[in-house]
């Protein structure tokens, strides 16, 4: 699929400067498209809007922690999925006010709920649901299970996985459930800290 982003890309025959890639989750799509397109001159902006543990910020969270020179340059901004549209309005605003000339935007996932409307994508969604990535399958299998049932996660997890069908080959059962039950120590360590404050 990023792939297919990419090609796209390439075959609209537009020149970009610059890629700026929404971490985390853009992080590997943007890796290859930047591949693809030769661009080596290569930004990465953190965004956190829906949090690790499924909660949602009242407003998309920016940190920017290089200096991302894109004064006068076209610039392609690449992430994973584009759901509210917050986020991204927000980092062009921000890629706009740095002095870009142009800012195009790419992603896998369009979802047409998204005040943003990408300039390129590779799937529509019509009607809103949870998107696997390979890259963060525990992060978002964890996610799930938290908001649905805080109680016995791994075992909701488990059934999670049967019911949606989701693959889980690239890193076995075992391990999935090991990498899930880090986020719920690290869930209840972060619940725990702010108790003590």
């Amino acid at each position: 699929m990023c792939y297919e982003l990419a090609t796209k890309i390439l075959n609209s025959n537009e020149e970009f400067d610059s890629i700026i890639t929404i971490s985390r989750g853009g992080l590997i799509p943007a890796r290859i498209v930047s591949d693809v397109l030769g661009i080596d001159d290569f930004y990465t902006i953190r965004s956190k809007y829906w949090g690790i543990y499924g909660r949602k910020y009242e407003e998309p969270r920016v940190y920017i922690h290089d200096v991302i020179d894109v004064n006068k340059k076209k610039v392609l901004i690449i992430d994973e999925v584009v759901d509210t549209g917050d986020t991204m309005s927000k980092i062009v605003d921000i890629v706009y006010k740095l002095g870009a000339k142009e800012v195009k935007v790419g992603v896998l996932h369009y979802k047409t709920r998204s005040r943003y409307i990408p300039d390129y994508y590779v799937e529509k969604i019509e009607k809103w649901v949870w998107i696997f990535y390979p890259w963060s399958m525990a992060e978002t299998l964890y996610s799930l299970t938290i908001k649905e049932n805080p109680g016995n996660i791994l075992e909701h997890v488990s059934r999670i996985i049967k019911e949606l069908g989701v693959e889980v080959n690239y890193m076995g059962h075992k391990n999935l459930m090991k990498s899930i039950n880090n986020y719920k120590n690290k869930y209840e360590e972060s619940r725990k800290g702010h108790r003590d404050k």
